[in-house]
């Protein structure tokens, strides 16, 4: 959509839309995904700089996973415009084993 010509603000209002049609899934409790390659590229801005898991769930509460809780390793939570939460361990090895920063 961004490559269309759409607003960042169009964008966000189309996938609500598609959320709310049912034409995307909300993903299962315990959905995950894993970013530790070091090679990644994530966009334009800046290289891979973490390895880390990635837990999906709907969307609740950002402390039911401890990312409020002073101290805890858990980085993300809630965000728009999917109605989901995203929270992010990091894991201190890339995937060739070599150290990563956990922050």
């Amino acid at each position: 959509m961004i490559l269309a010509g759409l607003s960042r603000t169009k964008v966000f209002d189309e996938i609500k839309a598609a959320f709310a049609r049912k034409e995307l899934p909300t993903p299962e409790p315990g959905s995950m995904c894993y970013m530790m390659s070091k090679d990644a590229y994530l966009n334009d801005r800046g290289s891979h700089d973490l390895a880390h898991l990635m837990f999906e769930t709907p969307r609740l509460d950002d402390g039911a996973w401890g990312e409020s809780v002073p101290n805890s390793p858990v980085i993300g939570g809630s965000e728009d415009p999917e109605p989901i939460s995203e929270f992010i361990i990091p894991v201190g090895k890339w995937s060739d084993g070599t150290a990563a920063p956990l922050r």
